[in-house]
């Protein structure tokens, strides 16, 4: 989803940066100049402090990570043959709600909430209020992965604006930003 929507700010002449893991798909060529990859939730961190002062407009399509392991062996290599071992996660750190809170007048961020459809529009409006975001597309857990979405936008300020049901991702991101960043 996020690099059909940077796709699409780009082709409209937005000034884009992409940041994106270096687990994902690859970009399309258009995007390989603006196109940042990082590896860990720390590292993404550090991207988004760095790129959204110069920012007007932050999409943040998914979330890196819910949890992330509590404390990493760095150089060293665990055998099977120790037995079982066991991981404690912690939650990640929020990283839309922490650039949210150093947000000018003149910025804005979008978010985007994958939430079971039973508990979607209850999850997606108390995470729109809770991290301080302009707007946020809900989104069914159900379509997680799929070539189509179905979404709803909500506004900061209560609104919901239903996109027409199974868009391809790349229709949806055009749909999305007709609302989030009209040209003109």
């Amino acid at each position: 989803m996020g690099i059909s929507v940077a796709l699409e700010a780009f082709r409209r002449g937005h000034e884009v940066t992409l940041l994106l893991s270096r687990g994902a798909m690859e970009p399309p060529s258009e995007l390989e100049r603006c196109c940042i990859r990082f590896e860990t939730t720390a590292d993404l961190q550090h991207q988004l402090e760095d790129a959204f002062p110069k920012a007007d407009l932050l999409i943040m399509a998914a979330a890196v990570a819910d949890f992330i392991p509590e404390t990493a062996a760095l150089g060293t290599k665990l055998s099977r043959h120790e037995g079982p071992i066991q991981l404690t996660l912690q939650p990640a750190p929020d990283l839309v709600a922490g650039v949210a809170a150093s947000k000018r007048p003149d910025q804005r961020i979008v978010g985007f909430a994958l939430e079971p459809a039973a508990e979607l529009d209850t999850r997606a409006r108390a995470k729109l209020v809770h991290k301080n975001l302009d707007a946020i597309v809900a989104n069914p857990l159900e379509t997680m992965d799929a070539e189509c979405i179905t979404a709803t936008l909500i506004a900061s300020d209560g609104k919901s604006t239903e996109a027409p049901a199974n868009m391809s991702k790349f229709a949806f991101a055009a749909w999305l930003l007709d609302r989030i960043a009209p040209s003109g």
